[in-house]
């Protein structure tokens, strides 16, 4: 599964089911290919890694949750 068609169908279930965890507006960082010349690391919200094409798999979405500010840093490295 790509990290587009992961996050569409999570949103199809916010959409369908009301109340959630997360929404469009979540941040998240998408990772492709962890490990090769060709890696992608992108951050962040959901709809703004929508308009991202991460290429061939493999694909991995994290959603993010409560941060530190370490972990804020770098996050702020790979935002789109």
């Amino acid at each position: 599964m790509t990290i587009n068609t992961a996050i569409e169908q999570l949103l199809e279930v916010v959409e369908k089911h009301g109340e959630s965890a997360y929404n469009e507006d979540t941040d998240c960082v998408g990772f492709a290919r962890l490990g090769s010349e060709d890696q992608m690391i992108v951050a962040g919200t959901m709809k703004q890694l929508l308009t991202v094409d991460f290429g061939k798999p493999l694909h991995c979405l994290v959603i993010v949750g409560k941060t530190h500010p370490v972990e804020d840093e770098m996050l702020e490295f790979y935002r789109i």
